[in-house]
């Protein structure tokens, strides 16, 4: 089941780098210790977070997280992966301090469809082309995260799926966990947000 079928609103879980810039969206976050990638401590981490729902799940991810989650999802078995509606990736190539080394490794994951429906959005950089090869080779629609919303140009030449506009409206969690610190307001822009996602 992916998003464009699913009638149950999915549960958003924030995947961070441990080191980040922690965001304060009221939902669940998993910290990734990414500094020892070699070892797959991490993704152990992103096994048990998953396989614990019985709920949908739409993941979001922000920086070097980004990797660390499609790496995860090309190799994990279909079992791991099966309440999962949906991406939403975030400035994958914005690394962070010390996180050259993480993003090298990370970057070297198989070029394979994710398995479920996902947004890459980043604003236009010198790396645009390198964010581009990432958002094809794991199928995921590529937005300008500086765009107007409604009119975000495409690395398709065709529209994006359902799934995806659905995705496209969880953009703006990170905005507004920036601009409405915690409290009611932001729990209030996430329940709108899930709710158009439904």
């Amino acid at each position: 089941m992916d998003l464009d079928s699913s009638a149950d609103r999915p549960l958003p879980i924030l995947i961070v780098a441990r080191g980040d810039p922690t965001l304060s969206l009221p939902v669940q976050k998993v910290e990734l210790d990414l500094s020892k990638f070699h070892s797959g401590r991490w993704a152990q981490q992103l096994d048990t977070a998953m396989t614990r729902s019985r709920e949908p799940i739409v993941l979001l991810a922000q920086g070097v997280a980004c990797l660390a989650v499609a790496w995860w999802a090309q190799l994990s078995p279909r079992s791991y992966l099966e309440h999962i509606r949906g991406a939403v990736f975030l400035s994958p190539l914005s690394i962070g301090f010390g996180q050259a080394a993480i993003a090298a490794k990370a970057r070297v994951s198989p070029a394979t469809k994710l398995p479920f429906p996902s947004v890459v959005a980043s604003d236009p950089s010198s790396m645009i082309e390198q964010v581009l090869a990432l958002a094809d080779n794991w199928g995921s629609r590529f937005v300008d995260a500086g765009a107007v919303p409604g009119s975000h140009p495409s690395n398709r030449r065709g529209g994006g799926t359902a799934a995806e506009d659905r995705l496209l409206q969880l953009l703006g969690l990170f905005d507004a966990a920036a601009t409405s610190g915690t409290g009611t307001a932001l729990d209030t822009a996430v329940a709108a947000r899930l709710e158009s996602v439904r």
